[in-house]
């Protein structure tokens, strides 16, 4: 299973392309429906997500994520597979295919983090992996039916996040990945108004928002450590603002969660341990990265006191044993997170050496041993 998200109180989830939801009791996930093959799809598409070729294909490359869902009110949810973004009315059991994405998307279509709504629009964050495509954000006003440019990111290779800030409502973007192709800016009337980029420590994929900063992590595999970045929300409008540095961790940080337990916010990151090197890296560069693991800190500490919750080593494949030339992708390991205020955190280990695909739940007493 892959942990997809918090859909009206309840656990959602996929495999392959099967859409699962949480009882009403919480025993369990029950199968409710199916995302449809494109017309248009091709042997790659069925490889890719869609058993039993794809159950071949991950026993030698590893499992990769292959779906990604979003759910946007209380019957209204969102996915993205491989070119296309589909829309379901009614709670995941029929879809509707409304976007098509640029064709070197990877298979997931766009990244988890890449898709935000604000009260009046959802947006979504394009990932080409061509470099040679200019990504969109995109943006709809008909709770996803249709969609139109909100603005174009030239210079970028891909967008990693599109989210809503739940204090101004400001739509912030992160893209990568070579140096000059790094930031983080907002939306504002068509382009984004950069607040900081240049380098590596710009290298975003999801921000934690708290109220007096927002936070990030370096997604960088050749970076010896991966620096935790909180900046002050005074310092959003700076012609050269300043991060500080409040932790560090040695795998790429990818995935971000917030909740708050007992008065006090809790700001979660995962990291993944990733399979190779970073083809838009240094000609030279050494892969550091040792795990994937979820690391938490709270607003008690000012998010400078930070917490391991889980750890995991990427699973081994025929593919990570022997490898000429690397002609055979492999899949890196993930934790994926989703939260709710009443029941904590919920992590999701993927291609994991144990707990590979449980959906597990750390409850708000957890955190209270950290506190």
């Amino acid at each position: 299973m892959k942990l997809q998200t918090i859909h009206d109180g309840h656990v959602l989830a996929t495999h392959d392309r099967s859409i699962y939801i949480e009882s009403a009791d919480g025993d369990g996930l029950t199968r409710i429906g199916q995302l449809p093959e494109p017309p248009s799809a091709r042997i790659g598409y069925r490889l890719k997500t869609t058993a039993p070729y794809r159950s071949l294909v991950t026993a030698v490359t590893g499992r990769f994520p292959a779906v990604n869902v979003w759910s946007i009110d209380e019957t209204t949810l969102l996915a993205s597979i491989d070119r296309w973004v589909y829309h379901s009315s009614d709670s995941g059991r029929h879809w509707t295919i409304v976007e098509t994405l640029p064709e070197s998307s990877p298979p997931i279509g766009v990244l988890p983090s890449a898709v935000s709504v604000t009260d009046e629009s959802i947006y979504l964050g394009e990932y080409p992996l061509d470099g040679d495509t200019t990504p969109r954000v995109l943006v709809s006003n008909d709770g996803g039916k249709t969609w139109a440019t909100a603005a174009t990111l030239p210079g970028v290779r891909h967008i990693h996040a599109v989210q809503t800030d739940p204090y101004t409502g400001d739509v912030w973007v992160t893209t990568g990945d070579r140096d000059t192709e790094c930031l983080i800016g907002r939306l504002r009337d068509g382009r984004i108004d950069i607040v900081g980029g240049g380098d590596q420590s710009w290298r975003a994929v999801e921000l934690a928002f708290a109220p007096t900063a927002v936070l990030w992590g370096v997604d960088s595999v050749y970076a010896e450590q991966k620096p935790i970045r909180t900046l002050s929300r005074a310092q959003f409008d700076d012609a050269d603002p300043k991060p500080e540095t409040v932790h560090e961790v040695s795998s790429s940080v990818y995935y971000a969660e917030t909740v708050t337990i007992d008065g006090e916010q809790w700001v979660l990151f995962s990291t993944a341990m990733e399979a190779g090197e970073d083809s838009t890296g240094p000609d030279t560069q050494t892969v550091h990265s040792d795990g994937a693991t979820v690391v938490a800190a709270s607003s008690a500490s000012a998010f400078t006191d930070w917490y391991e919750l889980a750890a995991y080593r990427k699973r081994t494949t025929p593919a990570d044993r022997w490898n000429p030339n690397g002609y055979v992708p492999t899949a890196n390991a993930y934790v994926f997170l989703a939260s709710d205020p009443e029941r904590g955190v919920f992590i999701n280990p993927y291609n994991t050496d144990r707990d590979d695909g449980t959906v597990q739940t750390i409850p708000p007493q957890a955190f209270a041993a950290h506190s």
